[in-house]
């Protein structure tokens, strides 16, 4: 009986191993290679002391969308370039999920397409490389704890390229992100990770923030994505640095007391390069806006500094709206179509004698919001927008000419609007702010604009990323 037993298990186990056929096994254990054409159609569980590895060219055909393959011990996909593994099939599949596994698994060379969630993990560290995740729900999902390197891949016509949730880190380099219907990126519940010389384009959104993200978002390329990077609440983070923006509709949003550092960027030809809504208020330095319909967007009290910025030949290069006051100090504007434009609701008048914190309050009450910065809402302001100590380019001449109090034509302020009146807010008539641009540098700002890193380059803005020789 013993040595049937034995005979029957030792079958079996040559069955799992020389798998290239139909016929599954549930549970795997010990060393398992797949290879060939490879049915799913039952779920399959990689046991904690098992490795599956599947080997270069191997066509996965699903045939039941729930066919997930559950990792808790390691995975292997080894796809070449020559020899890319194919996930094939029913629409709406579960994916690979890994769940608490030891490091060492990596996907290589690998085609998803359709997928539910093409990757699933849960506090496991992997490898993702030179993949390519196209028309699913989710490419890669991180659920929580999750650090895993994801590199070199393409995401194409996703709802949502890659989310990285609860805590986890994943370091994104080198990816393509194209045509995300929701989000190419999006993080949330105390994540972070790398986001750098990454490629995104046409995207509902590029990389959405929701709350805190401390690490960096570098020498990435935005092209015609909606909004190229989103921040709700996400506070004094991330660092976004080096990156390079054209086209896009809203290449930096910041909402609801974000304060990310926005330094050393390229932003040509966006609708609107930076928007800044309710207490949105970066550090905006050292950067390069040109050709934008608005460089830097300003509104309900969102309160920028911006320093060492060059802002060229700009349809408009500021705008403040509802008590917004930025600190301008030490920029260069240069052939604007109009420097700073104030909006209907920028008045320090109307704030002293009706005020806007109430209403916020009473907005966010409704909404039952309990967010508790709305605390640190200004109550004092200003009845003007100071844009002194900034280099103003060929206009300089018709600032002396008109002198301090006089009504420059870049300038759209209380001299051409002296008095709003608001519907929505009751009675009263209230003086707009006036724009305060004296004194005024008598020549260039210098070490203005993006600066060059130590070794004398600056962004390459030709980077081509995604999966590689394909």
């Amino acid at each position: 009986m013993w040595h049937r037993k034995a005979l029957s298990s030792f079958i079996l186990a040559l069955m799992v191993l020389s798998l290239t056929g139909p016929v599954l096994a549930q549970e795997l254990n010990g060393k398992v290679r797949w290879s060939g054409q490879v049915i799913l159609d039952e779920p399959v569980l990689v046991q904690r002391d098992a490795t599956l590895t599947i080997d270069a060219g191997t066509q996965l055909v699903i045939k039941n969308p729930k066919a997930k393959i559950s990792v808790q011990g390691v995975l292997k996909i080894n796809g070449t370039a020559a020899a890319p593994v194919a996930f094939k099939g029913m629409p709406g599949w579960e994916g690979i999920e890994f769940m608490e596994a030891p490091e060492g698994s990596s996907v290589s060379w690998t085609n998803f397409h359709s997928a539910k969630a093409a990757i699933v993990s849960f506090a496991t560290d992997f490898l993702v490389a030179n993949c390519t995740f196209e028309e699913g729900e989710f490419g890669v999902r991180l659920m929580r704890e999750s650090s895993p390197k994801i590199v070199d891949s393409l995401f194409s016509n996703n709802q949502i390229g890659i989310a990285n949730e609860m805590k986890s880190g994943a370091e994104i380099r080198g990816n393509r992100f194209v045509g995300q219907k929701k989000s190419a990126v999006i993080a949330s519940h105390n994540s972070k990770g790398l986001i750098v010389d990454n490629y995104f384009e046409k995207n509902k959104q590029g990389i959405a923030l929701q709350q805190r993200y401390p690490d960096r978002i570098s020498k990435n390329t935005f092209i015609e994505n909606e909004t190229a990077i989103f921040c709700n609440q996400t506070q004094n983070t991330p660092l976004i640095e080096q990156n390079y923006f054209e086209g896009n509709n809203y290449a930096v949003l910041n909402f609801s007391f974000s304060f990310p550092v926005i330094k050393n960027n390229t932003f040509i030809k966006n609708k609107t390069a930076v928007y800044n809504d309710q207490y949105g208020s970066p550090l905006v330095e050292n950067n390069l806006f040109r050709d934008n319909d608005t460089a830097l967007y300003n509104y309900r009290k969102s309160n920028p500094k911006v320093f060492l910025n060059d802002f060229e030949q700009n349809r408009l290069a500021i705008f403040c709206d509802f008590s917004a006051y930025p600190q301008v100090k030490n920029n260069n504007f240069i052939g604007n179509q109009m420097a700073v434009k104030l909006g209907i609701y920028q008045s320090a008048d109307w704030e002293e004698r009706s005020g806007s914190k109430s209403i916020m309050q009473r907005e966010s009450a409704a909404r039952k919001s309990q967010n508790p910065m709305l605390a640190r809402a200004p109550v004092q302001f200003n009845d003007f927008v100071d844009v002194s100590g900034n280099w103003w380019g060929e206009d300089t001449a018709q600032l002396e000419q008109i002198g301090e109090d006089g009504n420059a034509a870049m300038f759209y302020d209380r001299q051409d609007l002296s008095e709003v009146t608001y519907e929505d807010y009751g009675p009263g008539v209230y003086q707009l702010d006036r724009i305060q641009f004296a004194p005024w540098l008598a020549g260039p700002a210098g070490h203005s604009g993006v600066q060059k890193d130590s070794g004398g380059k600056t962004k390459d803005t030709g980077t081509q990323t995604g999966v590689k020789s394909k």
